[in-house]
């Protein structure tokens, strides 16, 4: 049965060679809801500058905040391939009055910031029965007057995590201060570490599990992680087996690399297809 699905973040614009694309990972996730057939919503703030037309976004139902600015991104790399991110742009922060209140009831709901924009508010807005997923990039940035970007300690982890259901984290989330998994573990219900093709570890009551990635060619992992947790979300809110969510997740998300940004996120019909049961 479809679930209801709201994402609460930045959608955002990343900088490409032909323009501004759309990024975030609010709309990631709901790209990933919508294309997997259930309810997707979204909570954001954006600029005047923002494309709220995009055909893309047709079938998420967003409730647009204004704000002086768009959240911009430009990600520069070196000749190595290492990346240096800047922000060009920063929307206004989300709190909990911003969510309506019809939707305080939504089946799930997943704080994704980019740009350390979720309040902590938030995690006490939903009902009892709404599974809480969060992914933390945006907790972990921050930016000097230039607008680089550098990764900083999550401040607000311990306000935010024993409220929450999921943590879903990268390894590159926690490259800087790998001491921090430790305390997110002991907070948090269920923590899920990816570590791209190499799979992903889920620790849960004291114990962790490891589970394999779909082995195929990766052309672009942006936004794989958001394509993930979104998956992981929804088939643990229907199946309550992190065993199946997480093979789940790893099969939608092996598609979303394929292809560059949003153009490989599946459709059911094709996860089903490739799903190992």
């Amino acid at each position: 049965m479809p679930v209801t699905f709201l994402s609460i973040g930045h959608f955002c614009y990343d900088v490409s060679p032909n323009g501004y694309i759309l990024g975030g990972s609010a709309s990631y996730s709901t790209l990933t809801a919508r294309n997997l057939g259930h309810r997707a919503r979204a909570v954001t703030a954006v600029g005047a500058n923002f494309d709220r037309h995009n055909p893309l976004l047709d079938g998420i139902k967003t409730v647009y905040r204004k704000s002086p600015e768009t959240t911009i991104f430009d990600n520069q790399y070196d000749e190595k391939g290492h990346r240096q991110q800047f922000i060009l742009g920063a929307a206004r922060e989300l709190n909990g009055s911003d969510v309506p209140v019809e939707w305080r009831t939504s089946d799930i709901v997943y704080l994704c910031p980019i740009a350390d924009e979720v309040s902590v508010d938030l995690v006490h807005c939903f009902s009892d029965d709404t599974l809480i997923g969060a992914t933390p990039q945006g907790w972990l940035r921050q930016w000097d007057a230039g607008g680089r970007v550098e990764t900083k300690r999550w401040e607000t982890a311990e306000a935010i995590l024993p409220h929450i259901d999921v943590l879903i984290l990268s390894d590159e989330d926690v490259r800087a201060y790998p001491d921090e998994l430790e305390k997110y573990i002991q907070l948090a219900p269920i923590v899920v570490l990816t570590r791209g093709a190499k799979g992903a570890t889920l620790f849960q009551s004291g114990t962790q599990q490891e589970s394999v990635a779909y082995p195929v060619t990766e052309v672009d992992p942006t936004g794989a992680g958001d394509v993930f947790a979104t998956s992981f979300l929804i088939d643990y809110y229907q199946n309550r087996s992190v065993e199946e969510a997480l093979n789940f997740a790893h099969c939608v998300a092996s598609f979303a690399v394929e292809g560059v940004g949003t153009t490989c996120i599946p459709k059911l019909e094709q996860v089903m297809l490739r799903l190992k049961i």
